[in-house]
């Protein structure tokens, strides 16, 4: 019998190919643009969702592996190297990495029937905002307080952003932002983002965020 034939996994084409323009874009401002946009493209999104007789060695196997206790506490993340875990609801994650070191089927072969293990990258975009305005901009779509005394790094919550449904999280206080969108709303809130910024000032990187 011949070799069996095996197949290069394609890269995942962005719902904001086409759309995103770099440059500096809005209000001239006096020091340089107040936001910075970028996108995050080919993410790894891997949900763990637990039983709640399980949470607690589900944790503790998420930790051997990846090297880090999923948080406990609601609306919270941590960030280890290149990783992000985000509490998503109780007993539930969102494993985020810029590779695939850890995919569904590696995470769920470790953890067997104690959880559910689902691949949600392909699902979501991602955009990196940034820059010293950005606190000044979340609020002009969502309710939520931004004030870095209520939300900073290590801080994460769903909410409605812009008309969207939006997985906010804090993982740096200078501030920078990842904002997690469903993927065919991303050409929608990317246009809403875009002109929101308009006042502060934008710049859109020219080359996707992978950190």
């Amino acid at each position: 019998m011949g070799s069996a034939c095996v197949f290069d996994k394609p890269e995942r084409l962005s719902a904001l190919s086409g759309v995103i323009e770099p440059g500096t874009f809005g209000r001239k401002i006096a020091g340089g643009p107040g936001i910075t946009l970028r996108e995050r493209p080919n993410l790894s999104i891997i949900q763990v969702a637990a039983y709640a007789d399980t949470a607690e060695e589900t944790g503790a196997v998420i930790q051997d592996l990846i090297g880090v206790l999923p948080p406990p506490e609601p609306n919270r993340s941590i960030m280890v190297d290149s990783i992000q875990i985000c509490w998503i609801a109780p007993h539930k994650w969102w494993i985020i990495e810029t590779d695939q070191r850890h995919g569904a089927e590696f995470i769920a072969g470790h953890l067997g029937n104690g959880a559910a293990v689902t691949s949600q990258g392909h699902g979501r975009s991602c955009i990196r905002l940034s820059g010293p305005s950005a606190r000044d901009l979340l609020p002009k779509g969502c309710t939520l307080d931004f004030h870095p005394s209520r939300f900073s790094a290590g801080h994460c919550a769903q909410t409605s952003l812009g008309h969207s449904n939006a997985l906010i999280n804090c993982i740096d206080d200078e501030p920078i932002f990842d904002l997690y969108v469903f993927r065919s709303y991303a050409v929608s809130f990317w246009e809403w983002i875009a002109d929101a910024a308009g006042e502060f000032g934008y710049q859109v990187s020219s080359s996707p965020e992978h950190g």
